[in-house]
């Protein structure tokens, strides 16, 4: 019988560190679920609510005035909270209108007068119309499901082609070009081709090649191509869009001052918590031991409820002004001024771990007058400028942007040759690369930019 002793040594963490790490990685929504939720499960805890709405923009006020008391020269970056009704609630608001194509549809139809038959075609139609605005389902399909004639159903898909927005109900690009020239009463001839027979030559740029095939002057071409780029290829998109409007609520505002930043936590939304005094009361009562032992216990849980959160709301205040500080010049003059920059150099400058770092910016927003950004944004590596230099994407890309605003129209720059002026510039890029950043800011090809 082998009998052996080993001796090893393991960390665990205790259940209140281990909520500590959780509340600390907690979004401003996230926090304000928890704080809700920790209300329902502990009776000790009370929840006060902040101001909301229009009050808002007065907190925010006295908090940069009472901040800014020194110098009463203090300016809210480049907005105006209390004017701006699109601005109610300090976030930012991307798209419109909630209406969708289909009930933009449908209620044009409603206002018509149809038989019927052509009713319920048009009714079916709609309900086959994709994001674009195009219609899926073929005509014979349409007839079968329907159950009334073709002419019947090609009467139903002109009412359809005759509503709002112009080329909705359309088959293929075509058509939907067809159909707003038609509401727009355009018959210029050579217009008309271009969109019957020369829309794959009109799409790589080959104007000069079409002015030769149709026996015209460039000049006629080229008029006649800036009268279809007005037209819209996808008259469906601007509602299918609105599916996925949402409210991206930033977690902290960084407001800019005469000569330096201040950091704020947007915790506009979530309720402050305090201890409920009635609790304190039948403690102060000396009740029994068990009512004695569950009351304690709750407010110890409430206490270090209240713990994490200071803390959480610390450790991503001291963060983010690390932040601010390094790319100083991101937030005096944009992103073609952000530096690389990774989470060990801001876990060294606080002396706390990397990995708080990361639980701390984990999933949250900061807004500047840049706009609004994910805290990933300001973390990230940059390519070699030689001499232990380095340059981030981001600045690239507005050396590329700037490059190509600046080129030549009539003999625009290929990315080789743009690869070729950055290293010159001292900014060591592949052709392909150049390539993948002019494609990620959709800017077309040196061939589509070209100008005749």
């Amino acid at each position: 019988m082998n009998i052996e002793i080993n001796l090893t040594q393991k960390m665990s963490l205790s259940p209140q560190m281990q909520q500590s790490m959780e509340v600390l990685q907690m979004s401003t929504q996230e926090l304000m679920d928890y704080v809700k939720q920790l209300a329902v499960d502990n009776p000790v805890v009370e929840l006060e609510d902040q101001p909301y709405e229009n009050d808002r923009n007065e907190v925010l006020r006295k908090k940069l005035e009472w901040l800014d008391s020194v110098n009463q020269e203090y300016r809210v970056y480049n907005h105006d909270y209390e004017d701006d009704e699109d601005n109610k609630d300090v976030a930012h608001y991307v798209a419109g209108d909630d209406e969708d194509l289909y009930q933009h549809l449908k209620s044009q139809l409603n206002l018509m007068k149809e038989p019927p038959e052509i009713y319920k075609a048009v009714q079916y139609m709609i309900g086959c119309i994709d994001q674009n605005g195009y219609l899926q389902e073929k005509i014979d399909d349409i007839v079968k499901a329907v159950k009334i004639d073709k002419n019947k159903t090609e009467t139903a898909l002109h009412q359809l082609q005759s509503m709002e927005p112009a080329g909705v109900g359309a088959r293929n690009l075509k058509e939907c070009l067809l159909l707003q020239l038609e509401r727009l009463n355009q018959n210029d001839p050579i217009v008309i081709t271009l969109v019957n027979s020369y829309l794959e030559l009109l799409g790589k740029n080959q104007l000069d090649l079409i002015a030769k095939r149709l026996d015209v002057s460039i000049d006629k071409v080229k008029d006649a191509y800036k009268v279809i780029k007005k037209l819209n290829p996808r008259p469906g998109m601007g509602f299918g869009a609105r599916k996925d409007i949402h409210y991206q609520t930033p977690d902290l505002i960084v407001v800019k001052f005469s000569d330096y930043y201040e950091v704020l936590l947007n915790n506009f939304s979530t309720p402050h918590i305090s201890i409920s005094s009635y609790y304190r009361n039948v403690l102060a009562q000396n009740p029994s031991d068990e009512v004695k032992n569950y009351i304690s216990g709750k407010i110890k849980e409430a206490d270090w409820a209240i713990k994490c959160i200071s803390q959480r709301n610390n450790t991503l205040l001291n963060v983010i002004r690390t932040i601010v500080g390094q790319q100083r010049g991101f937030f005096d003059k944009g992103a073609s001024h952000l530096i690389p920059m990774n989470q060990k150099s801001i876990a060294d400058k606080l002396e706390i771990h990397e990995s708080t770092v990361s639980r701390a910016i984990r999933g949250k927003y900061l807004q500047c007058s840049w706009g609004v950004f994910s805290l990933d944004y300001f973390f990230t590596n940059g390519l070699s400028l030689g001499c232990d230099s380095q340059i981030v994407p981001d600045a690239i890309k507005s050396d590329i942007k700037q490059i190509i605003t600046g080129e030549d129209r009539k003999k625009p720059y290929s990315d080789q040759k743009i690869a070729e002026i950055l290293n010159q510039k001292g900014i060591s890029i592949a052709r392909r690369t150049v390539t993948k950043y002019r494609e990620d800011m959709d800017i077309p090809k040196a061939t589509m930019r070209k100008e005749y």
